[in-house]
């Protein structure tokens, strides 16, 4: 489902300027206004007006059907900006949602989309639906959806919406210290406004700029400059203290009370302090990073390699753009537990940089292998990353990265690299990684393996080692072909101690190649079809994988997207096993038809590899995950899914697993500050039951109040009494952290 949010607000903020419009608004010295959601004439008579003359899609900078109005202002300290979008209200699209519910992007919401540098490296996007519901996030030029938005970026402002007679207003109030931006009092940043709405159950999307389809650089687009004088700059220093506890219990028999523990207090500060305008330091001493809310449980019981999960913590989240990688040179949640950290931002006209430390105080140790990886529970250790990244110019940067880990009963993992991103041509793109690496193992009993890496054991005993690691891709997008030629190198003995590799030894070419077209038809609005070729050797130069896969992807009715890919491997070697001719077919399916209703459906069906046997073999994989999300009012919404995987043996009714997780989850938001939801999971993998019930308070990105519980069946109880209702365990949990400006 989220990789579906992310393709939508691609789609949306693709933009390419054919002209650049220069606009000063006024400024007023004290101007009187309560952000309310109402565009009152005396409040605004004042602004300077912007148009959205451009539908971009599904027609291709046509004048739209819609009529859009922005309005803005400014004083010494806040940015204004209003939105008028005209609308019959019975056809608007809106719900209250919480603070980045990417379930806003299925409704009508309008966009602010900043570049305060002008130099393309990043776009700041702040969202409101028709009731103020608030989405920010930070977009950077990749090739993947899910790597270009940053949506754990935060920007603390104010926003107020309301549906009105003909159509819907929204206001926004945007500190000028909330923002990043190069130092001086008077700005020119680069800008454009844009609103999603829907006609006939078709998404359109408007804007005040043009755009290309066919460039490469999506961010490099947001040209239209807007003038800022005589402003004022204040520097933030942040203090955020927390209060948090827990109680948990559970049971020494299956026909026993819960017997609870103690409570826990648990006490936490952070300090947040501007430097100046473009350097930030951040510190945060004994910090709470339990999850508000539990990961979705991935199914892992046919993966030979440990799984990514998604990054939470909103300290870890905040400028680490810059340290996103394809070869998982830098994993934040490989920093699993820190007493103590220290965090550096900067970023002026033509270059950045970020400066992390930390003491961890339970390490992660994992280790990559040709066809596994090997993971174990460590103990303290510092860790260190320093980024820095030079925009030599417009259509060119250069980085370098440098992490090191030093265990405290020794052994460590330093990585040094550069990196490289070139916009050769308007359709041409070429970047680079390429690091190296100089181990030691700490002497410890942290994973538990006799196998061998190389000549090398798994087994940690003060093993040294090094390696490196290679990628380049060349990248080609017009507005009929996309294209892609891809190289990968990891050397046997490649680890990044404060990254995520699991899989080593391989020279891996990729070349991919669609065509592509935008009918702008009801029932065709886009089509593409192409294939992607995979051929993998080792460094023992052993034919590895050769994959050859035929893709289609159509966008038609009742705002619906469908994806088909057909993989065919023709030849795989694991663990030394060669196979033939494994072919899969896989269908998404993302609908989001009405208001009340979307789903999101994964269907797998083919042969597939079981690769957790003792001896692999081939089997009938079949496997689907279906997401449905039912908004049964304004404030009330449902969500269950099931996600089911098996493999059966080819020549018998025998499974080498079958199984399933069904999560349900139901929310209530009674403004976009204050929710109440219920989730609950059932895993047959594991016959485990939990169910969480949490209360949130989150006026803003930093300031929240939780209370809620974890209560969940044990499968040692299994044997005794059946029940996936059972409740064995149960955790108690609140947390107080409230964000003041000094």
């Amino acid at each position: 489902m989220k990789t579906y949010y992310f393709t939508k607000l691609f789609l949306i903020t693709v933009s390419l300027a054919y002209g650049q419009d220069v606009y000063t608004p006024s400024k007023l010295v004290n101007p009187q206004i309560i952000v309310d959601g109402i565009l009152s004439e005396k409040e605004w008579e004042n602004a300077i007006a912007v148009d959205l003359d451009y539908e971009v899609n599904p027609g291709n900078n046509i004048k739209p059907k819609e009529k859009t109005k922005v309005y803005v202002f400014y004083s010494d300290t806040h940015l204004y900006i209003g939105f008028h979008a005209f609308q019959k209200p019975e056809e608007i699209r809106a719900s209250i949602r919480s603070r980045d519910d990417l379930g806003m992007i299925s409704d009508d919401f309008v966009i602010i989309a900043f570049d305060t540098y002008g130099d393309s490296r990043n776009n700041y996007l702040l969202l409101s639906n028709a009731f103020g519901s608030q989405l920010d996030a930070r977009a950077v030029n990749a090739l993947t959806d899910e790597d270009r938005y940053d949506i754990n970026f935060n920007v603390d402002h104010q926003t107020s919406g309301k549906i009105v007679s003909d159509g819907y207003q929204v206001e926004f109030k945007i500190p000028f210290s909330s923002l990043p931006f190069p130092n001086g009092n008077n700005q020119e940043w680069n800008f454009n406004f844009q609103r999603i709405t829907f006609r006939d159950g078709i998404p359109i999307e408007l804007r005040s700029q043009p755009f290309d389809r066919t460039a490469p650089c999506q961010i490099c687009q947001t040209t239209d400059r807007l003038v800022l004088k005589n402003i004022k700059i204040d520097k933030r220093v942040e203090l955020l203290p927390y209060l948090a506890g827990n109680i948990t219990g559970s049971k020494t028999d299956i026909l026993g009370e819960i017997e609870y523990e103690k409570l826990n207090p648990n006490l936490g500060l952070g300090l947040n302090v501007d430097l100046n305008k473009n350097s930030t330091l951040e510190v945060t001493l004994n910090p709470d990073f339990s999850q508000v809310e539990a990961d979705v449980t991935q199914i892992d019981i046919n993966s030979a390699v440990a799984l990514e999960y998604p990054e939470r913590r909103p300290y870890f989240n905040r400028g680490t753009d810059i340290v996103q990688y394809v070869s998982g040179a830098f994993y934040s949640r490989s920093i699993n537990n820190p007493l103590i950290s220290t965090k550096l931002i900067s970023q002026g006209k033509k270059e950045r940089l970020f400066f992390l430390t930390a003491l961890d105080q339970n390490s992660i140790y994992q280790v990559a292998g040709e066809d596994r990886s090997y993971i174990g529970q460590g103990e303290e250790s510092f860790v260190n990353v320093i980024r820095y990244q030079r925009l030599l110019n417009k259509n060119s940067r250069l980085g370098l990265l440098s992490t090191n880990r030093y265990y405290e009963n020794g052994g460590y993992g330093n990585l040094f690299g550069t990196d490289g991103w070139f916009l050769l041509t308007k359709n041409l793109r070429f970047t680079y990684e390429l690091f190296l690496n100089i181990n030691k193992e700490p002497n410890a009993n942290w994973i538990d393996s006799n196998d061998f890496i190389f000549g090398r054991s798994v087994t940690l005993n003060d093993q040294k080692f090094d390696g490196k690691s290679l990628y380049f891709q060349l990248y080609r997008n017009t507005e009929k072909w996309r294209s892609y030629i891809t190289y990968r190198d990891f050397s046997p003995n490649f680890q990044a101690d404060v990254g995520f590799v699991v899989k080593n030894n391989r020279k891996w070419a990729t070349l991919y190649h669609t065509y592509q077209t935008f009918p702008n038809k009801p029932a065709l609005q886009f089509l593409s079809f192409g294939t992607k070729a995979d051929i993998v050797y080792t460094y023992e130069n052993y034919l590895k994988t050769i994959s050859v896969d035929g893709i289609l992807s159509v966008k038609t009715l009742f705002n619906t997207e469908i994806s088909y890919t057909f993989d065919f491997d023709a030849f795989k070697n694991f663990l030394g096993k060669d196979f033939r001719n494994l072919e899969s077919n896989r269908f998404v399916i993302t609908s989001s038809p009405s208001e009340s209703f979307s789903l999101n459906l994964n269907l797998t069906v083919g042969r597939e590899l079981a690769y957790n046997e003792v001896v692999p073999e081939k089997g009938k994989e079949l496997k689907f995950n279906f997401i449905p999300l039912i908004q049964l009012s304004n404030k009330l919404r449902i969500s269950p899914s099931i996600r089911y995987a098996r493999l059966k043996h080819l020549d018998s009714n025998d499974f080498y697993y079958n199984g399933s997780i069904s999560r349900f989850s139901i929310r209530y938001q009674f403004n976009n500050f204050f929710n109440v939801r219920i989730i609950s999971e059932y895993n047959t993998f594991t016959d485990r039951f939990f169910i969480q019930p949490l209360i949130q308070w989150n006026p803003n990105p930093s300031t929240v109040f939780y209370i809620g519980g974890n209560q969940n069946s044990l499968s040692d109880f299994n044997d005794e009494i059946h029940s996936i209702f059972r409740v064995d365990q149960t955790q108690l949990f609140l947390k107080f952290q409230y964000l003041l400006n000094l």
